[in-house]
């Protein structure tokens, strides 16, 4: 056993603080190297240029035929190339899912064939998912905005792909199976069991608890947590339960929370996954449903999900003009209502007001350090003499930027050569001055790359801003054509798309108000006469100026109305389209299918609050790379001391891929948020935290302590075991009893030590043993962190070692909880001393404490190396 409940009192109650909304990317990286495992992207502008070179239609703004394009799309045979498709598209945000449409067989577009009497098909996926979440800043000031997935996969091409997990939302039922022989027990009275009674065995614990009674054949159930191949009940669709004896008789309630068998018997499967019909071709609202205590974001219902939860995999989308086969693709896209203007300005002002002043920016609970690095246009890019000297160079004009550069501080700091620490700054900001290595456009159209200074560059303006101020983004709003297009009329774009000889068909005089705004913000050179291409090719490799065009293009918040409402007025662009072309079955074809794609009318009439067509966009990427990356700097020393995965593996070679990855993602999102924000308390964390997990591979303390004799077993831990049986209303006439009980039901069995001494009345046949970094244990401290933390595991507590993310914050909760941040940071609390000091709260009876020294030494000489940490802690 590790830690007790606290004993202190709880502090005053504090102002109320911000909590800031995690991001992730909608796709993880495909893996690299022998581990083959994928990653989180970490860098906007790797995913840019991913698009870019792989990606040449769907880009942002404008499609490359001259079309309104308000998302970006991902495609197998493109991006899908370097992204791991097993995992499928995550969510980018946490916040609450409010609708979804899934296929259960993808519809098809019928066109006739040249030559041929059969037709061509063409499937086309019109399932999507649809999210919706709130930031806040400053405090009180709320933006809601939405994320939305087009095109997933239906449930049979599911079947194409067995190790791809079906998203979590989808409604399932679990049918046990005629493979499922347990029969009810004989009666007491000599009863034999019917014959026809036989099912499924339900069990108090498994794999070897109680009976409490039999599913039958053909019966549904639903199912909640997994484990070792076992499933706990949620519900029974209807169905009676046998009794676990013949005669005898079971409430079907009584098997809600207890465990089946998932397995294999009598020569198949016991139980097979069925996904009711209902559920599919339709929309379906889900904000009827009632949020649980986990939902943050729960105001209307919805179904919780955080960011980088799983929302779907890529599905089919054929062509109808090209009439290709086998096309998988996922559209992304993100959008808000007019709110978006006042919350940036308010943002804006508050940081212009109070950016310098880090008591403010405390006062919120938010980090007050910045996380973006921004190089002005017209900044000379420096180069690095042999002598380790920054100079302009032989020629400076050339290596002078002529577009915005935006990167994350963080980013290039998880890179060693990117980074130079300037050894005398003058003057002194207030903390250390860095040299970063970066890249660019010159006015040529030229890549360039080169070092600038963080602070005082010489050659240009180099600032460091803050995500809250969304640098460089900016809403545009105009008037546009309804038909989608980018031209003023639908017959200029016939024109254009069609190639008719009229004069300057791509003229920016062409093109409508909205998109004439969209071009003068991102080309300040040339007559105007290419406009329509220039937008078009916005996002292909061979256009100067790549990525930085792109990354542009991306920080333009658009109004415009959505492609995935209306659909009688694409009808207009058909008539128009067919005065030049004559009718066309493709035609008919794509009208049929914008129609099956709409979804906005269901959705508005069953959600308040929901916005009308007219929204402005917002691009994904862009979104989330202003705000994943967040770099940690120690508030006493300045050193940036965001976790990366090499220094990781120096000090947990043996940690599996994806805790490295959560952990590195915690140090971006998590540890400011619970004060985790010097040198010395990440050293201290890492170092308890490796002890507690053995060596962070195991995040469940073992229970099983078949080594010890009863006598033992009651001397090692009464309390724990008092406290069960007093939960249980348990006594014993005499002391010899209870250990003959305890060794009759706890000695060498885990999972019911488990259950009687970290047991709840609240939630009977779960345990609440150590898990996760810092072994959270006893109900009332999941309890109190589940409230903190937005995740259920008072009621689900083995999500405190099954997923990464809650692995870490519960750790990061427990060591705010316990005031250990104030103990690491006292420049009294040194050595091997201050570990003593920091073990006590964790464990008090300081077990394994020579360890806990041992690695916080190890650990400590290795940062100090990586991250020139200037605290003083050994």
């Amino acid at each position: 056993m590790t830690n007790q409940p606290s004993s202190r009192q709880a502090p005053a109650a504090a102002p109320v603080k911000l909590k800031p909304l995690s991001f992730a990317f909608p796709f993880l990286r495909k893996g690299r190297g022998q581990s083959g495992s994928s990653a989180q992207f970490t860098d906007g502008n790797e995913i840019y240029r991913l698009l870019a070179e792989r990606e040449p239609s769907g880009a942002y703004l404008v499609s490359r035929k001259g079309m309104w394009h308000g998302g970006i799309h991902v495609t197998e045979a493109g991006a899908g190339q370097s992204l791991d498709l097993e995992a499928g598209l995550r969510c980018i945000a946490d916040g609450v899912l409010i609708a979804y449409r899934a296929n259960k067989t993808y519809p098809l577009s019928e066109i006739a064939a040249t030559g041929s009497e059969s037709p061509v098909q063409a499937p086309y996926s019109t399932g999507f998912a649809l999210a919706r979440h709130t930031m806040e800043f400053p405090q009180g000031t709320k933006l809601t905005f939405y994320s939305l997935y087009m095109h997933l996969m239906s449930l049979e091409d599911y079947a194409n792909f067995p190790k791809r997990d079906k998203p979590s939302y989808w409604s399932r039922e679990w049918k046990v199976t005629q493979h499922a022989q347990d029969k009810p027990s004989p009666g007491g009275n000599g009863q034999a069991a019917d014959l026809s009674q036989q099912g499924l065995r339900v069990r108090k614990s498994y794999p070897a608890g109680e009976i409490i009674g039999v599913v039958p054949q053909g019966a549904s159930v639903t199912i909640g947590k997994k484990e070792k191949g076992w499933g706990q009940v949620t519900g029974l669709q209807g169905a009676s339960l046998y009794p676990p004896q013949s005669g005898g008789y079971v409430e079907p309630s009584d098997a809600v929370g207890k465990w089946i068998y998932l397995g294999h018997e009598n020569g198949g499967p016991v139980v097979e996954e069925v996904i009711p019909d209902s559920m599919f071709d339709r929309v379906i609202v889900t904000t009827n449903r009632t949020c649980t205590a986990s939902d943050a974001q729960g105001d209307g219902g919805g179904i919780a999900v955080k960011a980088g939860d799983l929302i779907g995999h890529l599905g089919r989308y054929d062509s109808l003009n090209q009439c290709t086969s086998g096309t998988r693709m996922a559209h992304i896209e993100v959008f808000c209502d007019d709110s978006i203007q006042s919350f940036l300005e308010q943002g804006r002002a508050w940081v212009n007001q109070h950016g310098p002043h880090k008591e403010d920016w405390a006062a919120l609970g938010l980090s007050p350090e910045p996380t973006i690095l921004r190089i002005a246009p017209g900044t000379v890019l420096y180069q690095r003499t042999q002598d380790k000297r920054f100079v302009p160079g032989a020629d400076p004009q050339s290596r002078k930027t002529d577009a915005v550069q935006v990167y994350s501080l963080a980013e290039l700091a998880r890179d060693p050569n990117r980074r130079v620490t300037e050894p005398h700054p003058n003057p002194n900001p207030g903390y250390p001055v860095n040299w970063w290595h970066v890249e660019g456009v010159n006015a040529q159209g030229q890549p360039i790359d080169g070092w600038v200074c963080d602070f005082n560059h010489a050659s240009g303006r180099v600032t460091r801003e803050f995500a809250q101020k969304w640098i460089d983004f900016e809403c545009l709003s105009d008037d546009h054509d309804p038909a989608h297009t980018i031209f003023a009329t639908t017959r200029k774009w016939v024109d254009y798309a069609g190639g008719a000889e009229v004069a300057e068909p791509a003229s920016r005089s062409n093109l409508s108000p909205l998109m004439v705004t969209v071009y003068d913000a991102l080309f300040k050179k040339g007559d105007g006469k290419q406009a329509a291409d220039e937008l078009c090719t916005l996002a292909q490799t061979e256009r100067g100026g790549y990525p930085w065009l792109m990354q542009a293009a991306s920080r333009l918040i658009v109004r415009h109305e959505s492609e995935w409402a209306n659909p009688s007025k694409w009808k207009q662009l058909v008539t128009e389209l067919e005065k030049q072309t004559g009718a066309k079955p493709q035609h008919e074809e794509e009208q049929k299918r914008i129609e099956t794609l709409a979804w906005w009318d269901e959705v508005k009439a069953a959600v308040p609050g929901f916005p009308g067509p007219e929204i402005f966009h917002i691009h994904p990427i862009a979104l989330g790379s202003n705000f994943v990356n967040k770099n940690l700097v120690c508030k006493q020393c300045g050193a940036i001391i965001t976790l990366t995965s090499d220094f990781l593996r120096k000090i947990a070679p043996d940690a599996s891929s994806d805790f490295v990855v959560a952990m590195a993602r915690a140090s971006v999102d998590l540890f400011s948020q619970y004060g985790v924000n010097t040198c010395r308390q990440v050293k201290h964390l890492l170092a308890q935290a490796k002890h507690e997990t053995k060596r962070f591979k195991e995040f469940r303390e073992s229970l099983n302590y078949v080594s010890y004799t009863g006598q033992s077993l009651y001397n090692m831990a009464p309390t724990a075991i008092n406290s069960g049986f007093a939960r249980k209303n348990m006594t014993f006439p005499t002391p010899s009893t209870k250990i003959v009980w305890i060794q009759k039901h706890l000695i060498a069995n885990d999972a019911a030590y488990g259950e009687h001494c970290f047991g709840a009345k609240e939630q009977p046949g779960k345990d609440f043993r150590g898990r996760g970094l810092l072994h959270l244990t006893h109900y009332e401290t999941y309890k109190r962190c589940a409230q903190a933390i937005g995740y259920p595991i008072d009621r689900q507590p083995e999500l405190v070692e099954n997923n990464h993310r809650i692995v870490n914050e519960s750790g990061l909760w427990f060591w705010r909880d316990r005031a250990l941040g104030a103990i690491a940071d006292n420049p009294t609390n040194l050595g091997d001393e201050g570990v003593k000091k920091i073990t006590h709260p964790i464990n008090p009876g300081l077990k394994g404490l020579p360890e806990r020294q041992q690695f916080k030494r190890e650990i400590s000489a290795m940062f100090n190396q990586d991250f020139s940490s200037g605290c003083t802690d050994d």
